[in-house]
């Protein structure tokens, strides 16, 4: 199986003070209510730009527009060239609406060809979710999670998952981390490509000035392994397998790693995608940077996962 590789600037503050306590069992069931909210309100406005990325696919040529950067690459739909100007752009489509969307993926087209504002429409293929089922979706991992740790702390087990009964602490262990990315990518998004072309994989096989800054991602675990000290939660430095989260950066390393990529740019791109033997990587050190530099402009972290996004099935960024 292949990998659909994302990288992710991550509110890790907003995992330590919300994420991680519902997912251990503290407060409500409803405390994460208006996190569902926005991520409703952020699918329908990735959506309406991602059909704007689909429909000036159709009017423009393939080598005037890198689909693997517009559609398949980064959030939303962003024309912008450098990467402060890129995450600028992801910031206030993370803040538009239904209302507000259009005009912004236009200013985006005209920043590609302003002759394109006359020629280019919204691909209206696909059908997006009742908001109620789009609620649905973002939180019933979330919600398995909680019951598995109300269970494990009650001396339960296993935990429900429709039919069938699951091991509530295996549910919990193995799935904590890759769901609050998960759900973290809805509220601020990661960029797409595909491969064995995350970074620390990179950086493995290339000849670098030294190690990258980058790390286990025991600190998404948040409250979890000071609340349930018995279970064993791993903490992976890079992407094991498929549907993982990798390396961690925190939010004061994302300034050196991205210098340190620069600095390493050749070398990195020189590795190519390990799986396929691909040609060199250098749209993916974009994606990277860029994606860094929304972690930078938001004071947040950074990560890597594998398939958070599986562009095959309809999820995307």
């Amino acid at each position: 199986m292949g990998y659909d590789i994302s990288f992710h600037p991550i509110d890790v503050r907003l995992a330590e003070e919300r994420i991680t306590p519902f997912l251990a069992g503290r407060g409500s069931d409803d405390d994460l209510d208006d996190l569902v909210a926005d991520a409703v309100r952020q699918a329908k406005v990735r959506f309406r730009a991602n059909a704007w990325g689909l429909g000036t696919s159709k009017v423009v040529d393939r080598a005037d527009f890198d689909t693997s950067l517009y559609i398949w690459g980064r959030p939303f739909f962003v024309t912008a060239e450098s990467p402060a100007a890129v995450a600028e752009t992801v910031l206030r489509y993370t803040r538009a609406d239904t209302d507000t969307v259009d005009e912004l993926a236009r200013t985006q087209l005209a920043q590609l060809d302003r002759a394109l504002l006359d020629r280019v429409e919204p691909d209206p293929s696909g059908t997006l979710p009742a908001d109620e089922h789009l609620a649905t979706g973002f939180r019933w991992k979330l919600d398995l999670l909680r019951a598995a740790a109300v269970a494990v702390r009650a001396g339960r087990p296993t935990v429900r998952n429709g039919d069938d009964e699951l091991a509530a602490a295996d549910v919990l262990t193995g799935n904590a981390q890759f769901c609050t990315v998960e759900f973290l990518a809805a509220l601020l998004p990661g960029w797409i490509d595909r491969g064995r072309v995350w970074p620390t994989e990179l950086a493995e096989n290339a000849a670098t000035d030294g190690y990258a800054p980058l790390g286990g991602n025991d600190p998404l675990l948040g409250v979890l392994a000071t609340e349930f000290p018995t279970l064993t939660w791993e903490s992976n430095w890079t992407i094991p397998t498929n549907y993982a989260v990798g390396g961690y950066t925190a939010p004061t390393e994302v300034r050196p790693l991205r210098d340190w990529l620069a600095r390493n740019a050749e070398p990195l791109a020189a590795v190519g995608d390990q799986w396929n033997d691909r040609a060199p990587v250098r749209r993916t050190l974009r994606k990277i940077d860029e994606a860094l530099a929304l972690a930078e402009s938001t004071g947040t972290a950074f990560v890597e996962a594998a398939e958070i996004y599986i562009p095959i099935q309809g999820t995307i960024n």
